[in-house]
């Protein structure tokens, strides 16, 4: 069964023990659908190589503006962990995969339930199983309790092992803005960390990402340790 992914394989960085950006499902924009509607999609060769930091090696220049990645890439910033878009860039950038819950395209979520169908969830445990990602960054608040659903954790922890400190909910409180929550979640094999949608969540702010620099700074630090690049 084939992986779903936006980015590489670069073997000894991201085929196992990657830092894994995970999202709900494929994006498909108004534009992308007059596109395809067009039939003036660009067409793209899935063999040239690219990192998460720079997928215009493979998507052309366009893919400098999807909101999403523009959003992430300023995340890794703010964390203290820049990510370098020159070529293929450093080997951090190569320790990055980047792919979603569910391989479906849609323009917007009507129904969360469908992510716990059989198939979107026989996806992400594929994925978990072949990759084997030391961090997954949960791109979107939902996804944890999906993972804790008893469908999905019984199938995760068997390949990452038991849960090894109590799910931790933190919200910055000293701050005006929306005060959205972001999980963490420690397994033996692999730590989990749940983030609000960098595109579609109404009222996230830089500032409040800024806030998590102690947390997601030190998770990035420790990874890049354990893989010997820092």
């Amino acid at each position: 069964k084939s992986l779903n992914l936006a980015n590489s394989i670069f073997a000894g960085f991201n085929d196992k023990n990657g830092l894994m950006i995970c999202g709900y499902e494929w994006g498909w924009s108004k534009e992308d659908q007059k596109l395809d509607e067009s039939d003036s999609r660009p067409t793209v060769d899935m063999s040239i190589e690219c990192t998460f930091s720079n997928k215009s090696l493979r998507y052309g220049p366009s893919a400098n503006t999807w909101p999403y990645d523009k959003n992430i890439k300023k995340w890794f910033k703010f964390w203290g962990h820049p990510l370098n878009d020159e070529n293929l860039g450093s080997d951090f950038d190569k320790c990055i995969i980047q792919t979603n819950w569910a391989y479906t395209s849609n323009a917007d979520i009507e129904s969360y339930n469908r992510f716990l169908e059989k198939e979107a969830v026989d996806n992400f445990i594929h994925h978990i199983q072949v990759l084997r990602p030391k961090v997954i960054l949960f791109m979107g608040s939902k996804l944890i309790n999906f993972l804790r659903n008893i469908d999905v954790w019984d199938r995760f922890t068997a390949i990452v092992g038991p849960e090894i400190e109590p799910l931790k909910m933190v919200q910055k409180t000293d701050f005006d803005g929306t005060r959205f929550k972001v999980y963490f979640d420690n397994f033996e094999q692999c730590q989990v960390v749940c983030l609000p949608h960098p595109s579609s969540s109404r009222g996230l702010s830089d500032e409040y990402i800024k806030l998590f620099e102690p947390e997601l700074g030190t998770i990035i630090t420790e990874y890049k340790k354990q893989k010997g690049i820092l």
